[in-house]
């Protein structure tokens, strides 16, 4: 891990995804390097020219053959919101776009992933649902409980990414 770890910021297509430039820039401030990835919806709901200047980088939508390195490899991915779609692919290994790719290969590679699963209660009531919420977590993401009633629950997403940083932090070689 670098001095300042790299933090990719997924949003999917619902409302709170708006609010990700805000949080990089929070997260800038607090030492991390973020990246916003949006879904191809997510993008939907997202200023990608505020999202720019709040994280200094670049938004990555899609998959660029021309640029293949452009998004360098995360210490850590936040997925906030995740949608019912995203929950259901990304536990069953799907990786059809680069939000889900970014966040399979951080869960391959063992880095820290937070999800905040955000949907309406039919959704939530679908059969493949819950147990998509818990292989995630069997495979150690930390998955933020939220409700649509309320506030999208930023803090809770900043508290687990800083208890990750301090994993990062006391399994990174020392000097």
């Amino acid at each position: 891990m670098s001095e300042r770890p790299v933090v990719h910021l997924v949003g999917c297509g619902s409302r709170p995804t708006g609010d990700l430039p805000a949080f990089a820039a929070e997260l800038r401030d607090a030492g991390w390097v973020p990246y916003v990835v949006p879904t191809p919806v997510g993008g939907l709901f997202l200023d990608v020219g505020r999202a720019e200047a709040a994280s200094g980088q670049g938004v990555h939508g899609a998959f660029d053959p021309d640029d293949p390195v452009g998004l360098p490899q995360a210490d850590a991915v936040v997925v906030a919101p995740a949608t019912y779609n995203t929950v259901v692919k990304l536990a069953a290994g799907i990786a059809d776009t680069l939000a889900l790719s970014v966040t399979a290969d951080a869960i391959g590679g063992g880095a820290p992933v937070v999800v905040v699963p955000w949907t309406n209660s039919r959704l939530a009531g679908h059969p493949v649902f819950a147990p998509a919420v818990e292989t995630l977590r069997a495979w150690g993401v930390r998955v933020v409980a939220a409700d649509q009633a309320g506030p999208f629950p930023w803090a809770a997403v900043r508290e687990a990414l800083e208890e990750a940083r301090g994993a990062l932090v006391s399994r990174s070689p020392r000097p």
